[in-house]
């Protein structure tokens, strides 16, 4: 008898036991994204990129949405061209999306329209000079995705490494460039002095920078320096053995069977010479869409999109690099290019968005290209190019 009512109390409190855990299993909250609870975020993406870099970035957001299933990412594709001005339109009409994936550029002008929030997310590893090419009043308002830097190749079955300017432009035999302009020559430039702006005011006409110009215009009298819109195609037909290009430019010669080496342009200059990182693509979150209830939504997705393995594959989709140091460190990444491009990226000139100098670098290209095209002396470009900085400052909007 009394082992029967011990059986009878032992049920009892396994079933009292089983209808805790069940109701314990009912009160937990629906989790987002996942069956019987509350639908995921959509989080809206315009995009500009096209072909298979555009089918790389939709691969890489079906891989996040399955892994982050409390988010849904929809993609929309916005031409170039139409970029800022549809953008514009649609956040002035209090829609748009919650990210914008765009070139730098596109982003500057998105930000002087007031188009863009601060960044949701903070990238941690992204190269400073990328990062900070972003920043407008000391505020990061876009994170860089992919980018690029110059660097010098050389073929390696015709030429050798120089190892300074002037073995360059004597031995070596000079350079081929598809354009002369600040970007292209800036670590050279400025690591032989030249400067745009001390202590605050214009100084294109420095006697450093002068000196520069006819430095180059010498180059080219002598044929040292070979200004060629092929430049690219040269250099693969082995019609020149040295060129200036981006770094995701290798990935084309290694697809030709082009032999071919590369050093960071930095290493032929005695002082501290730093390029101006090439073309970049960003990714910004909307000023009209991103509010405290998204916000962990849009932090979520960029932090994903941000990854090396996302980058990684956008590169091998197109051409840019990524801009992510992390990805320098895999062990795919220490051959081939990527240690002279992270060389390049992490000694890269750290110009921050609003930084005056990007209103002063086009004056200066134009004189270089009128000095160089034979139509006035280098030292008189520069001067006149002196006189149209006070106005460029004061101009308003990013150049």
């Amino acid at each position: 008898m009394a082992s029967r009512n011990f059986l009878g109390k032992t049920i009892t409190r396994w079933f009292c036991i089983v209808i805790l855990l069940l109701v314990a299993g009912c009160a937990k909250p629906p989790q987002a994204g996942q069956p019987g609870g509350p639908a995921p975020a959509v989080v809206e993406v315009w995009h500009s990129l096209q072909g298979a870099e555009a089918d790389a970035l939709q691969t890489q957001v079906q891989t996040i949405t399955k892994t982050h299933p409390e988010v849904l990412i929809k993609l929309k594709y916005v031409p170039e061209e139409n970029f800022v001005a549809f953008s514009y339109q649609a956040e002035a009409g209090g829609e748009g999306p919650e990210i914008f994936i765009a070139s730098r550029e596109i982003l500057r002008q998105l930000y002087g329209q007031g188009a863009l929030a601060r960044s949701a997310y903070i990238d941690q590893e992204a190269f400073p000079a990328t990062l900070v090419s972003f920043r407008f009043g000391g505020v990061g308002y876009a994170l860089p995705w992919l980018t690029d830097a110059p660097l010098l190749y050389f073929r390696t079955d015709t030429a050798s490494v120089p190892t300074n300017l002037a073995d360059l432009f004597s031995a070596k035999g000079g350079v081929t460039v598809t354009s002369v302009d600040t970007a292209t020559f800036s670590a050279w430039w400025n690591g032989q002095g030249g400067q745009l702006l001390n202590a605050g005011k214009p100084v294109l006409n420095d006697p450093n920078n002068v000196a520069f110009l006819q430095q180059l215009l010498s180059w080219q009298n002598a044929q040292l320096l070979r200004i060629n819109p092929n430049a690219l195609t040269a250099f693969t037909g082995g019609q020149t053995p040295y060129i200036i290009a981006g770094a995701s430019q290798a990935k084309s010669f290694t697809q030709q069977n082009v032999p071919w080496g590369s050093i960071p342009l930095a290493e032929l200059v005695s002082g501290p010479g730093q390029t101006l990182v090439g073309e970049t693509l960003g990714i910004a979150n909307s000023a009209v869409e991103t509010n405290p209830e998204m916000t962990p939504s849009i932090q979520t997705v960029e932090k994903a999109l941000l990854t090396p393995e996302v980058e990684g594959a956008l590169m091998q989709a197109g051409q840019l690099l990524p801009a992510n140091m992390a990805y320098y460190r895999l062990p795919e990444a220490q051959k081939g290019v990527f240690p002279q491009a992270n060389t390049a990226l992490t000694k890269a000139w750290p110009l921050a968005g609003d930084a005056p100098e990007w209103k002063l670098i086009p004056l200066q290209d134009e004189a270089w290209s009128n000095a160089l095209a034979g139509k006035i002396l280098p030292e008189d470009a520069l001067a006149n190019a002196q006189e149209k900085a006070g106005n460029a400052l004061l101009a308003k909007g990013q150049s």
